[in-house]
């Protein structure tokens, strides 16, 4: 059997369950200050926007070209995903999700086993490909195979919840590199892939991002 890699749990503060809603409470939260952008946005890092990498090549074979994000599912929050580096023949994409508590008071939210996101699994909306968000570099691999960027393992998540108290106007952040899923069937397939949780903030939410072939020119 392959091996799997486990991501510990982050807090002291988790408990079991599902993802919910604001709770009242402590609990010391790292934040990173300043609003980010309105939900039901596109981000776009497009084959038409130019070079896309600093002091690197910058043409890949194919490209993250936008980034669309649902409403987000709780009164004075703002939710967003983005592109934060594109494929290039050095390293995988990288995308940012991050959540910004909008009103003038502190408050405490329970989140999964990883703050802000853990919907690491991206299906693809017409083939059978599935896209991995991976929150450290223990599945990144050293170069493509194939021109490929794909998982070297498995990734397993804890089955916790974790509450965090973000401050007035503050936002909490994770990044991910962007992989095909190492089972996947395809390797990263052109089209759209949606990032779902039904659970999540106990209403669900969303992303999806388009990947793009690219001729290089």
């Amino acid at each position: 059997m392959k091996r799997r890699t486990y991501l510990a749990a982050l807090s002291a503060a988790a408990v079991a369950g599902c993802t919910g809603a604001p709770v009242t409470g402590g609990g010391d939260g790292e934040t990173t200050a300043g609003p980010t952008t309105t939900t039901k946005s596109r981000t776009s890092n497009g084959p038409t926007t130019g070079d896309r990498t600093t002091n690197e090549r910058p043409w890949f074979r194919y490209a993250i070209d936008g980034v669309r994000t649902a409403d987000a599912p709780l009164e004075e929050v703002t939710m967003d995903a983005r592109v934060t580096r594109e494929f290039s023949v050095d390293h995988p994409a990288r995308l940012e999700v991050s959540f910004t508590n909008t009103a003038d008071e502190e408050r405490t939210f329970v989140f999964g086993s990883l703050v802000p996101w853990d919907g690491l699994w991206g299906q693809h909306q017409s083939a059978d490909a599935t896209m991995l968000l991976a929150p450290d570099d223990g599945v990144v691999p050293d170069g493509t195979s194939d021109d490929c960027w794909q998982a070297t393992d498995g990734v397993a998540l804890p089955e916790v919840m974790r509450e965090e108290t973000v401050d007035p106007g503050a936002t909490v952040r994770g990044e991910f590199a962007v992989l095909a899923a190492h089972d996947s069937d395809q390797c990263h397939p052109h089209g759209t892939y949606r990032f779902e949780k039904d659970n999540y903030l106990e209403s669900g939410w969303w992303f999806e991002l388009d990947l793009v072939p690219l001729v290089e020119g």
